[in-house]
């Protein structure tokens, strides 16, 4: 997800109080939104590859889509057997913080970390990439970093979940049956639980939808016994089909997910991380276009009540549960466009 992830936008997002109105900081609109014109050291980063052929991956501001700077491919960093002369270089994993990210070559991964003004301030690698997560289907690993930037998980090529310590390099892995079904849409409560969408093999064995998984679990353990928070077999709140795209807060209290509600047409809600209850709507249903921009969590602060996310093209900032359209750059990350890789 990221997401992403101490300094962000928590500073500039703070609404005013009911009974009191402070001064409203530098760079934000009335309704406590990100302006456009604010500060960069407010601004959320993105990482994105393909710059200048290959072998380069920008950091962009989301606010303006100005590259604050550009990584050049490590020595080191690998290239492919059916294509030994383009270098593998991409950004792979995003913490809460928005200013700690992944980098991974053909088999191994850098960290890297942001100043306020997106400006690289050390980083600091490489480290093997576990064989687990080299073998998912996109071909390379597409990490989600914990909040506190100690753990990384990740899909497996049989459609479990691994673990990796950033700090030791030490794994867990969680199996999952082939005839189950497979997870997808990692994202981390702490560092001890991770959601995500479970997509099962059979409709009728009402275990799809969004599951957390306690990693202090045995790791012999399936996916399938995880708990499930929002079954996507069971009828939902508010006329809602199914959930995709789940996002957990980092204090684990609640789900982001886009939320299906007609034929092309969903919206963003926020549920109970503890019952799966619908407890708002965050961006009203919008119809999808045929390519691109689904709704979606592009980043959380570390509070959780913040969010940068889209919808149908739309992109801006939830603010507890106003939302408020702020002129975001948003690249293509709907998985339809394959010329870039993103991580928020």
């Amino acid at each position: 997800m990221r997401l992403l992830p101490a300094a962000l936008l928590a500073a500039v997002l703070l609404a005013g109080c009911a009974n009191a109105a402070p001064p409203r900081p530098a760079g934000t609109t009335a309704a406590g939104a990100p302006a456009a014109s604010a500060p960069t050291a407010s601004a959320p980063f993105f990482l994105e590859t393909y710059l200048e052929g290959g072998s380069a991956v920008g950091v962009v501001n989301g606010f303006t889509g100005q590259v604050e700077a550009t990584i050049p491919v490590p020595h080191g960093a690998g290239s492919l057997p059916w294509n030994p002369g383009r270098p593998v270089w991409y950004p792979c994993g995003a913490a809460p913080d928005d200013r700690t990210f992944l980098l991974c070559g053909a088999s191994q991964y850098w960290e890297l970390r942001l100043g306020d003004d997106g400006k690289p301030q050390q980083m600091t690698g490489p480290a093997d990439i576990p064989l687990a997560a080299r073998n998912t289907g996109g071909g390379g690993p597409d990490f989600a970093v914990s909040p506190n930037a100690r753990l990384a998980a990740d899909i497996t090529g049989t459609g479990g979940i691994m673990v990796l310590s950033l700090v030791t390099g030490a794994t867990r892995t969680w199996t999952i049956p082939s005839a189950d079904g497979s997870a997808e849409s990692l994202s981390w409560a702490g560092d001890r639980y991770v959601a995500f969408q479970f997509t099962a093999q059979s409709v009728d064995s009402g275990a799809g939808g969004v599951r957390v998984l306690d990693t202090a679990s045995a790791a012999t353990a399936a996916l399938a016994a995880s708990r499930l928070v929002i079954s996507n077999e069971g009828k939902l709140a508010g006329g809602i089909t199914g959930v995709f795209n789940p996002v957990i807060t980092p204090g684990g209290s609640t789900i982001v997910a886009d939320a299906w509600t007609g034929f092309l047409v969903a919206e963003l809600a926020e549920f109970s991380a503890t019952t799966g209850r619908l407890l708002a709507v965050l961006i009203p249903a919008a119809h999808m276009p045929g390519s691109g921009y689904p709704c979606q969590v592009l980043w959380t602060d570390l509070s959780g009540a913040h969010l940068i996310a889209y919808c149908a093209g739309t992109g801006g900032v939830v603010n507890g549960t106003r939302f408020t359209p702020v002129n975001l750059h948003v690249p293509n990350t709907s998985g339809i466009d394959f010329s870039t890789e993103v991580v928020w």
